[in-house]
Order: C-alpha cells, then sequence, then structure tokens
C-alpha cells in the first residue's frame, strides 16, 4: 500500500511535469491552496517526507504579517491554533474566518454581506475577484502577498529551481490566474542569484494533480519492487 497526501502529489507531478527528464536534478516548492493550504517540497525529483512523513507542511509555517495586513487589520488566526501563519490567510478558511470579516467591515454595502452563512460568501468570492471586484481584489491580493512571503522563507532554505501555486484559488480563468501568480512572485524576495534562475507557475492539470502525482509514485513504487 502507497500513501500519500494531497499536497505532496500535487508537489510530485507539478514537478515531474515541468521539469520532465531533467526533474531528478531539479528542486521545487509547492503550495496548494484550498480548504486549507497543503503543499510539498521535492528535491531531486522526489518528495521530501521528513522522518515522520509530516514535511512540508506549509501552512503551518509562521509568516511576517507587518505589511502584509491593513492598519488596524487583526492579526489572522488559524485552524490549528496559530497565529499569523500562511494558512491563516491563504486559504478558503482563512478567508472565512480572518479576511472576509474585516473586509466587509470596510465594505458593509458589498452584496456579499447579505450572503449567509458566510462560508457561502467565502465560497463565493472568487467569482468576484475574477471580475476585479474591489474587496476581492484586496483579499486575493493579502493570499498572494502571504503565498509570497512563504515562498521567500523556503527560498532562503532551500534555493529551490521552481516554485508551483494549485489549488481552488487558481481554478479560474486565465487573466486571474496570471495576475495572481504575478502577484505572488512580486511577493516574493529572491537573491540576485535564484532570481535569475527561478522558475514561478501554476501546478498543470489543477484539480487532477494530486490524483495524477499519487498514480506516479504508486507507480514508482511499484516499478521498483
Amino acid at each position: 500500500m502507497i500513501y500519500s497526501n494531497d499536497g505532496n502529489a500535487a508537489a510530485l507531478y507539478a514537478h515531474r511535469v515541468h521539469f520532465g527528464a531533467d526533474c531528478f536534478s531539479r528542486s521545487s516548492v509547492s503550495a496548494i491552496v484550498g480548504t486549507g493550504l497543503g503543499g510539498g517540497i521535492v528535491q531531486w525529483g522526489r518528495v521530501v517526507e521528513g522522518t515522520s512523513g509530516q514535511a512540508g507542511e506549509l501552512g503551518h509555517v509562521s509568516i511576517p504579517m507587518e505589511g502584509l495586513l491593513e492598519p488596524g487589520q487583526p492579526v489572522p488566526r488559524c485552524n490549528c491554533g496559530v497565529t499569523g501563519d500562511a494558512e491563516s490567510v491563504a486559504s478558503l478558511t482563512g478567508i472565512e474566518h480572518n479576511l472576509l470579516p474585516y473586509f466587509l467591515s470596510r465594505f458593509p454595502d458589498h452584496e456579499l454581506a447579505s450572503l449567509q452563512p458566510v462560508s457561502r460568501a467565502a465560497r463565493a468570492i472568487r467569482s468576484y475577484g475574477e471580475a476585479r471586484d474591489p474587496m476581492a481584489v484586496a483579499i486575493f491580493t493579502q493570499q498572494a502577498a502571504a503565498l509570497g512571503r512563504l515562498f521567500t522563507i523556503a527560498a532562503n532554505l532551500l534555493d529551490a529551481d521552481a516554485y508551483f501555486v494549485g489549488g481552488g484559488v487558481v481554478e479560474t480563468g486565465r487573466a486571474f490566474q496570471e495576475w495572481f501568480l504575478a502577484t505572488v512572485r512580486k511577493s516574493t524576495t529572491l537573491r540576485p542569484e535564484s532570481a535569475a534562475k527561478a522558475v514561478f507557475g501554476l501546478v498543470p492539470d489543477l484539480d487532477m494533480a494530486g490524483a495524477r502525482g499519487a498514480a506516479m509514485a504508486a507507480l514508482e513504487a511499484v516499478c521498483a519492487g
């Protein structure tokens, strides 16, 4: 039996598809934004699992909040109990529990203010982002900035060849995808030597990436005996 969580599997798939035959000499970091914030680290073509299989839990990495939050905006709290980790901003639950309640206080006449429960409004916000609604743009700008700060931390640790973004946040039209990824890239601070080489991209095949990555891992294990 082969086990792989969806974030690790999607990260493996993104790495293998992007680098192809060069995948075993490259490294990458993937952030998968969904209900939570998953992801994975791939080094030399293999998922970094750690001593207990819990490596690459990117969502629970604490990120700097200064300059990301607006003046007076409460520091977001994650479901895990930590304040100011990446998932508290860059996830659907982050929108529902932290970002949307704050931004609705700034946009009290927004039509999502009447949509209850707030979880329904959180799920609807993506379509408003695609339409360039000002409140939605403010929310997704913070999410992209949070991912950029997360990748900055990862870059200082790993100096990866590529940084990928996947999950529901980019299961959108091309214009929104390009804007969101560009905002992530702008929010990521790399050393000049790394910036000249590192690639930023979307996880291919989006919601199918996890299943296909898991199939890759299983096939490889079977072939290895």
